[in-house]
C-alpha cells in the first residue's frame, strides 16, 4: 500500500513538473516571438526609404518564418506601408501542412487577394522555402522581385540536429523534416524571377561553428541564380526588424540590387562578407 502511494505521488510530481515546463515553454515562446517586435531600431524610415505614389501600384506580400505569427513582421510591414507600399500577409501553419501544400495555398492566396498589376514578395526563413515551392503551381501574372531574409536555401544544420527530437517533430510537423532533407532540396524550384538574399551573421557557436545567424549558416543562405546577396549584422529572429534591412528590401524591389551604402549605418562590427568571387551565383562580395 505504502509503495503504491509513493509511486502515485511520484507520478503526480512527474506530471506536475512536465506541466510546469510546458507552461514555461509556452510563456517563453510568447515572449520570444513577440519581443522582437519591440526590440528594434527607431521607426524613422523616411531617411532610408523614399516615398512615391508609384509604389501604390506595387503590392508587397510578406511571409513569416516557422512558428512565427504575422505580428513578427509588424515592424517591417509598418515601414513598407510608410514607404507607400500596399501590404498583404500570407497566413499559414507549417505544423499542419506540407511545404508543397503551403506553396499551393500561397498561389491561391495571391490570386484571390492581389488588386495591383504588379506584386513582390519578401519572406523570412521558412517562408522562402514556401515561396520556392510555389513555383511548381504557377504564380499569378504580375510577380516582380523576391527578397529572401535569412533563407535556408540548403538543408538547415539546426534542423538536421533536431529532426529526431520529439518536441521539434511535434512543433514543426512534416515541413520541419523536409528542411533537413537533401532529397527535398534537390527538387525544390529556383525562382525564375529576380531575387536577392539578405543573410544575418550575428549568430552562435554552440551548435553552428561557421558564420551564422543563430539558426542558419551564412553560406546556406546562398542560392544559384540570385541577382544579389548581402549580409547584415543581425540575428535570425531579429533580422526583419532592422531599419537597414527594410531599406535593403525596398532598394532591391525598386532597382534589382541592394544599396550597400545603407550598411554605413550598422554598428562598427563589420558584417561577414567574404572578399572573393567563389559564391554560388558569381556575385562579387
Amino acid at each position: 500500500m505504502l509503495k503504491a502511494l509513493l509511486n502515485r505521488k511520484t507520478s503526480a510530481m512527474k506530471w506536475s513538473a512536465i506541466l510546469f515546463l510546458a507552461c514555461a515553454a509556452c510563456v517563453s515562446s510568447l515572449l520570444y516571438f513577440c519581443l522582437p517586435v519591440y526590440a528594434t531600431e527607431p521607426a524613422s524610415t523616411s531617411e532610408i526609404i523614399g516615398n512615391s505614389s508609384e509604389k501604390n501600384e506595387h503590392t508587397v506580400i510578406l511571409l513569416q518564418g516557422m512558428g512565427r505569427g504575422r505580428a513578427s513582421l509588424w515592424v517591417l510591414d509598418t515601414r513598407l506601408q510608410q514607404a507607400g507600399y500596399p501590404i498583404l500577409n500570407f497566413p499559414y501553419s507549417a505544423s499542419r501542412n506540407t511545404i508543397d501544400g503551403l506553396g499551393e495555398q500561397l498561389c491561391r492566396f495571391i490570386r484571390d487577394n492581389i488588386e495591383t498589376e504588379r506584386y513582390h514578395i519578401i519572406a523570412h526563413s521558412l517562408g522562402n522555402v514556401i515561396v520556392r515551392a510555389a513555383f511548381r503551381f504557377g504564380y499569378p501574372a504580375g510577380l516582380g522581385r523576391i527578397v529572401m531574409l535569412a533563407p535556408p536555401n540548403e538543408p538547415a544544420d539546426l534542423a538536421r540536429a533536431l529532426r529526431d527530437n520529439q518536441i521539434y517533430r511535434w512543433f514543426t510537423g512534416e515541413s520541419g523534416q523536409q528542411l533537413a532533407s537533401d532529397a527535398f532540396y534537390a527538387q525544390l524550384p529556383v525562382p525564375d524571377v529576380e531575387f536577392g538574399v539578405i543573410a544575418g551573421d550575428r549568430g552562435q557557436s554552440f551548435i553552428l561553428k561557421e558564420p551564422n545567424d543563430g539558426v542558419i549558416s551564412v553560406e546556406n543562405t546562398k542560392l544559384a541564380g540570385m541577382k544579389d546577396w548581402i549580409s547584415v549584422h543581425q540575428s535570425h529572429n531579429f533580422i526583419m526588424n532592422s531599419r537597414i534591412v527594410a531599406g535593403l528590401c525596398t532598394s532591391f524591389i525598386e532597382d534589382g540590387s541592394f544599396n550597400r551604402r545603407l550598411l554605413e549605418g550598422q554598428e562598427a562590427e563589420k558584417p561577414i562578407e567574404r572578399n572573393n568571387s567563389e559564391n554560388k551565383a558569381g556575385i562579387p562580395e
